[in-house]
């Protein structure tokens, strides 16, 4: 199934047929809808208080259903900027000092300001609305199809 977004640009009509499935609107819906609320985070962190935390297991399992191992991790160049202040200023500074001496970045932070695919830039250059529906349904898809069932 196909809608059609009509976009004035300057005395022209642009038409694009975009798919339903698996669109940008799609994308940001289902993204939407896996955000926790203020009041479940709270209940989650008074369930854990007291036992062991498990992030970094957590995320490491989430990678693994996604097809990440830890070894193909472990060969790509990350720097993770973390702290109270200045992340964003820091972690931009750091990719363009990067790109400038010719290398390729990938940038995201958190929260986003406007849109959602303000957080990702792929050498410098906000990723598109196309780029971010197909990346977010490639991986959304792979953690769906490997969700273990609670009885």
């Amino acid at each position: 199934m196909h809608s059609i977004r009509v976009c004035s640009v300057v005395n022209r009509i642009v038409v694009r047929m975009v798919s339903t499935k698996n669109s940008y609107e799609d994308a940001v819906g289902k993204l939407n809808k896996l955000q926790s609320n203020k009041s479940t985070i709270e209940q989650i962190r008074k369930e854990k208080a007291g036992h062991k935390c498990t992030n970094v297991e957590d995320m490491e399992y989430y990678l693994k259903r996604t097809g990440v191992s830890l070894s193909k991790l472990d060969e790509m160049s990350v720097i993770h900027v973390a702290g109270t202040k200045g992340k964003g200023s820091t972690s931009a500074m750091c990719e363009s000092i990067l790109r400038h001496h010719g290398f390729r970045t990938g940038f995201y932070s958190s929260p986003h300001l406007v849109a959602v695919r303000e957080r990702i830039r792929l050498d410098g250059k906000v990723v598109s609305e196309e780029q971010f529906a197909h990346y977010f349904h490639e991986v959304y898809g792979k953690l769906d199809a490997s969700k273990v069932v609670a009885l």
